[in-house]
C-alpha cells in the first residue's frame, strides 16, 4: 500500500485533491497533506511518501527545490509539480528535480491516473535498487541515511535555505521542537555544530560557483548568504587555504575539492 503527500499552500487546493479521485483505486490507503515546505519536509522524514503532488509556489521556495532535496536524500518519490502557469522554465526545472510530471490547475482527474499509471509503473522497490550510487552530504561525506530523521531535517533546511542565514533558534522554531535538543542530536550525528555546518556548505557553493560561472566574488559571496564581503573572503581563504580570486585565476590547474572543516583540517587548492 502507498502513502501519498500533497504539498499546497491552500487549504481549498489541498481538499479538491484529496477528493479528484478515489485513492484506494491505485492502492494509495494514506494521504498526508503539507501547507509548507517546512511541514513537507517534517512529514515526508517521518512517514516517507511514495507518491507527491506539489504545488510549484511554496512561499519563499519552489515545488521543486522540495523534490530535488529530498531526491537528494535518497527518497523515491514519484514526484508531480502542480501549477497555474504553463512556464518552460518551471517545466524544466521540475524535469531536472527529478519530477515526473507537470500538471495544470486546475486537476483533472484523466491527467492524475495518467500520472498515477506511469508512476506505478516506474517505481521500484527499495531492494530492487540496490545497486543505485548513494547520496553523500557534501560536507560530511557520508549517506544521509546514516543520520537521524532530526539531522536530516536540518540538512534538508540547510540545503533550501543557506542564504538565509538559517539558525538553529529559527529551524528549531519551524519544527517545533528544542533547539538545544536538535543543536545536541546534529552534533552527534554529524561531529559538528550547526554553525560549523552552515559555514561548510556555503564554502563549497561558494566553490562550486567560482569555478563553474563567471560571475563577480561579490555578487557569488551575496549569492551565498554573505552581507559583508570581507567576512566572506576571510572565511573562505581559512576553509581552502587560498583567496576566492586566486582560485578563479588557477581554474585550469584542476585544484581538488575540500573535503569540510569536520576532516579537522585546513583544505589546500
Amino acid at each position: 500500500m502507498y502513502r501519498l503527500l500533497i504539498v499546497d499552500e491552500s487549504a481549498e487546493r489541498r481538499e479538491a485533491a484529496k477528493a479528484l479521485l478515489n485513492w484506494a483505486e491505485y492502492g494509495i490507503s494514506s494521504i498526508i497533506t503539507a501547507g509548507s515546505y517546512v511541514e513537507a519536509v517534517d512529514k515526508a522524514m517521518d512517514l516517507p511518501p511514495h507518491i507527491a503532488l506539489v504545488h510549484i509556489r511554496l512561499g519563499k521556495y519552489k515545488g521543486y527545490e522540495l523534490a530535488a532535496h529530498l531526491r537528494s536524500i535518497g527518497f523515491h518519490t514519484a514526484f508531480c509539480i502542480v501549477a497555474e502557469e504553463n512556464s518552460p522554465e518551471l517545466i524544466r526545472e521540475s524535469m531536472r528535480s527529478g519530477a515526473q510530471d507537470y500538471l495544470l490547475c486546475p486537476l483533472s482527474a484523466g491527467e492524475m491516473r495518467k500520472f498515477l499509471e506511469r508512476a506505478m509503473v516506474n517505481r521500484s522497490a527499495p531492494a530492487e535498487r540496490g545497486g543505485e550510487k548513494k547520496e553523500l552530504d557534501p560536507v560530511l561525506g557520508k549517506e544521509y541515511a546514516s543520520f537521524s530523521k532530526v539531522t536530516n531535517k536540518i540538512l534538508l533546511l540547510v540545503r533550501s535555505d543557506f542564504r538565509a542565514s538559517p539558525t538553529l533558534i529559527s529551524i528549531a522554531e519551524e519544527l517545533n521542537m528544542s533547539a538545544k535538543y536538535i543543536g545536541r542530536v546534529f552534533l552527534k550525528d554529524t561531529g559538528m555544530k550547526f554553525s560549523e555546518y552552515l559555514m561548510s556548505y556555503r564554502m563549497l557553493e561558494a566553490k562550486r560557483l567560482i569555478v563553474n560561472t563567471q560571475e563577480k566574488i561579490s555578487v557569488i559571496a551575496n549569492m551565498v548568504g554573505y552581507v559583508h564581503l570581507n567576512n566572506f573572503y576571510t572565511h573562505f581563504k581559512t576553509y581552502f587555504g587560498v583567496s576566492p580570486s586566486a582560485l578563479r585565476n588557477n581554474i585550469s590547474a584542476q585544484a581538488p575539492v575540500g573535503r569540510g572543516i569536520s576532516q579537522g583540517e585546513k583544505h589546500e587548492i
